[in-house]
């Protein structure tokens, strides 16, 4: 059923209602003056038209007349019911339903306003994030972001390139958003934006955010492609600079340092490497918010097992607490990158909504990346060390 269906449901459910209860309120009036004009003449009367005093009905109406009237209405009222209930939790889901989606679509307005750019009169609600992710999450740059050392002195300013926001739903589920929304990046320019980071947003506004980003994810079959221009864009750029690949497993791992493609969204570097979203970086894979990578064999030793498990690795993400490769224990920050992380209706009490993109969770292919894509990648991190 879509959507306008829902809509239209609901809206001939209430009509229906309100006429019932335009009904039920005339034949109160109704009612009401019938019992106001028999009453009037009672009074000053009340020793013989009390209604105590006056002679009631014989047998030979009560139990013919009176009663076939009082079971007719018996019977009219209880079809009624029998009609109007049914009909009424028929349409109830509907109505629940298209509740939810109304709500949905009231976070995600608000969680848009948040996105934009703050403006006292346009957009008081404004937070930014736009200025620095881009116009709907495509991605871009936080201008002159400062280093410092590990005593806090200043050291130099960069731009640090800020990843694409339109696949973020391909490789995290809704509370890995909301984790990273809440609090932020601490080494980096992302802040923390929820009060138990530290910031000023409530769980709502967090929501309402995290909301308006799957609203705006690409499909799955738009990325791979994307991935296949991005590598092109990659490649070109860096000949021109100086520092050609030596593998598309090379270009995908740095995809977008020299391209800015994406904000480096796709990138393993950015998380890897060091100095990689500033443009500085030091040795591939030698380590930075992600562990060290020249190591890496000895986690998923094995020509072929170690190569293939590492691949469900980097495919699948990590999930907190869980291992991976001989010593790993999962902390929920590495993304999946050709599996779309499934929801956990224990965490996610949101997944229930029906505008929340769910029906490939899970599914291989549902992530941002080809397994291919993925097994090029791994081949070049196995050669790091």
């Amino acid at each position: 059923m879509t959507s306008m269906h829902l809509i239209a449901a609901t809206t001939v459910q209430t009509s229906v209602g309100y006429v019932l209860l335009f009904l039920v309120a005339v034949a109160v009036v109704v009612y009401g003056l019938a019992n106001f004009r028999s009453g009037k003449s009672e009074v000053g009367s009340e020793v013989v038209l009390a209604p105590n005093r006056k002679p009631y009905y014989n047998d030979q109406d009560m139990e013919t007349k009176r009663l076939d009237r009082m079971l007719t209405m018996a019977f009219v009222t209880l079809a009624a019911i029998s009609v109007i209930l049914p009909l009424y939790w028929l349409n109830e889901p509907s109505r629940q339903a298209n509740a939810l989606r109304g709500y949905n679509a009231k976070f995600i307005d608000s969680g848009k306003a948040m996105f934009g750019n703050n403006d006292a009169v346009a957009n008081p609600e404004g937070l930014g994030c736009a200025l620095c992710h881009g116009a709907n999450g495509a991605g871009g740059v936080a201008l002159k972001y400062t280093l410092t050392d590990a005593d806090g002195r200043f050291l130099r300013q960069v731009d640090w390139q800020a990843p694409a926001l339109n696949t973020v739903s391909l490789r995290y589920n809704r509370a890995q958003i909301r984790y990273v929304l809440v609090y932020g990046r601490p080494f980096s320019p992302m802040p923390a934006w929820g009060v138990l980071g530290g910031g000023s947003l409530d769980d709502q506004q967090i929501e309402n955010l995290v909301s308006y980003l799957e609203s705006i994810q690409i499909s799955p079959q738009a990325a791979h492609a994307e991935v296949v221009k991005g590598l092109a864009l990659e490649k070109a750029a860096a000949i021109k600079a100086g520092h050609p690949y030596k593998s598309d497993g090379e270009a995908l791992f740095n995809l977008g340092y020299y391209s800015d493609f994406a904000g480096g969204a796709y990138s393993c570097g950015r998380c890897h490497t060091q100095g990689w979203s500033y443009g500085d970086k030091t040795n591939d894979g030698s380590g930075a918010f992600g562990p060290n990578l020249s190591a890496v064999t000895q986690q998923f030793p094995g020509a072929v097992l170690g190569v293939n498990q590492q691949i469900d690795f980097v495919c699948q993400g990590s999930e907190q607490g869980k291992q991976y490769g001989v010593h790993g224990q999962g902390s929920g920050r590495m993304p999946a990158f050709c599996q779309k992380p499934a929801y956990n209706p224990d965490t996610d009490p949101a997944a229930s909504q029906p505008d929340v993109p769910k029906t490939d969770q899970g599914d291989p292919g549902s992530g941002m990346m080809t397994r291919e894509q993925v097994r090029q990648i791994v081949a070049y991190e196995r050669g790091l060390g």
